[in-house]
């Protein structure tokens, strides 16, 4: 048998988790994939996964080889993109990305088809933690996540991320304009629907360092960012969101920064893929394009 497609299968389950997983991410039956992974065990003279009728674990010697694995077939790949050339930028890649990022951040996504005619993507929206292998994602940008702590995925640090404090001008013209943090407490505000456990309670931090709580009261609550982006804009109460919801609309006056010394939270931004697509063109082209237009 080939030992590369061994290696490659044996990738796939361990990034699945069962054997009946690897088969249909390869589009090989269950018998085939137990037949390599026998086959390479005993070329190996090891154990590298524990079978039962209840689960499936990796060894100790399984973990190792399965490092070495994705270097060797990172390697194989890069070698083999180096002679296709623009040919790797073939395909469909699938994204997925938190509604209000995608809402905002679509365009750089589609000027990387208009680069590369013979690449397609589906973008999909959705603010969740999604499982990339098992639901077919080639990537996920995930803000203010922690990246996965696992050698089966590749995290990519894309920019940091600010959250300020923004209301329109009306708005601050009508309310008065808060000059400590104290004060936003007298302002309606426009609230992201929390997270289990979170609060209406924002939090900021000073340039100084100082940390202020302050309990707010909601105008209104939305779980899409760029719905109080826009109430914000219209003139409905003060907002905390990401900053790159509001450059455009700080820049033109729409927004104006209340408290600019003070800022919510700091995040940062990710890119995310299974390791096994480490060297991929398409997905190298993805996050320099992410990384430049945001």
């Amino acid at each position: 048998m080939d030992l590369l497609a061994q290696m490659d299968t044996f990738v796939r389950v361990v990034e699945m988790g069962t054997l009946s997983g690897a088969a249909r991410r390869t589009g090989q039956s269950l018998a085939a994939v137990s037949r390599q992974i026998s086959a390479l065990e005993a070329d190996l003279g090891g154990a590298l996964l524990i079978r039962t009728t209840r689960k499936l674990s990796i060894t100790d010697a399984g973990h190792t080889f399965h490092e070495r694995c994705l270097r060797v077939l990172a390697e194989v790949d890069g070698a083999r993109q180096s002679v296709r050339g623009d040919r790797a930028m073939r395909g469909r890649l699938v994204v997925s990305a938190p509604v209000s990022l995608g809402l905002e951040r679509a365009d750089a996504l589609f000027g990387l088809t208009e680069a590369h005619r013979s690449l397609s993507i589906d973008l999909r929206l959705e603010d969740r933690v999604v499982d990339l292998v098992a639901e077919g994602v080639d990537v996920a940008i995930r803000v203010g996540i922690a990246p996965p702590d696992s050698t089966v995925y590749v995290a990519h640090t894309l920019r940091p991320v600010r959250r300020v404090v923004v209301a329109a001008p009306s708005w601050l013209a009508k309310h008065g304009r808060p000059r400590s943090p104290s004060a936003l407490a007298l302002h309606k505000a426009l609230l992201h629907l929390p997270a289990a456990g979170e609060s209406d309670t924002w939090v900021l931090r000073g340039e100084d360092g100082d940390e202020a709580r302050i309990p707010m009261q909601g105008a209104m609550r939305s779980n899409a960012l760029v719905v109080l982006r826009d109430l914000a804009i219209a003139g409905h109460g003060v907002a905390m969101v990401p900053d790159f919801l509001v450059t455009e609309a700080l820049t033109r006056g729409a927004l104006e920064h209340v408290l600019p010394k003070w800022e919510g939270p700091n995040a940062t931004a990710y890119a995310v893929h299974p390791a096994a697509l480490r060297s991929s063109a398409k997905i190298r082209a993805l996050v320099e394009r992410l990384r430049s237009a945001w």
